[in-house]
């Protein structure tokens, strides 16, 4: 049988684990905005060269002063998304990195209480088990 220490040990690993899971949870949540936003930023850029590529022609000498403030338009767009990823990259980074250490954290709060439990299940069993070989004992001394 477990011990009232053992229980409450028990019980502050589960809580750790839950709290840790929390934890995990916002930052796989920032995480995932973030990879959204860059996700946007590159069907917008995309969407962009595809435009650029389809509408930079002309068909009469009417759209030849509108086609180079198109271009120039688009291309100062492109920029500014390449700008806004490239700053976006590195908080990406890091924000994965954190949520790699928030899982591993949680994995071995995860572990302790497995490894704890399973100990306690083999104590019992063992005990148990002794129990009976003492009971089998006492019957064939009678």
């Amino acid at each position: 049988m477990a011990t009232e220490g053992d229980r409450r040990r028990l019980r502050a690993l589960e809580m750790m684990e839950r709290i840790k899971r929390l934890d995990t949870e916002a930052q796989a949540r920032e995480t995932g905005a973030l990879r959204a936003r860059m996700d946007r930023l590159e069907t917008e850029k995309q969407a962009l060269l595809q435009r650029l590529s389809g509408e930079s022609h002309i068909d009469g000498l009417e759209g030849a002063p509108y086609l180079g403030r198109f271009i120039r338009s688009i291309r100062s767009e492109l920029d500014r998304i390449s700008h806004e990823a490239a700053k976006l990259a590195p908080e990406l980074a890091r924000a994965e990195d954190r949520l790699r250490a928030a899982l591993s954290e949680q994995k071995t709060y995860e572990i302790l209480r497995l490894t704890r439990l399973t100990e306690l299940r083999k104590a019992a069993r063992k005990r148990e088990a002794t129990a009976q070989d003492e009971l089998s004992l006492l019957r064939w001394n009678r």
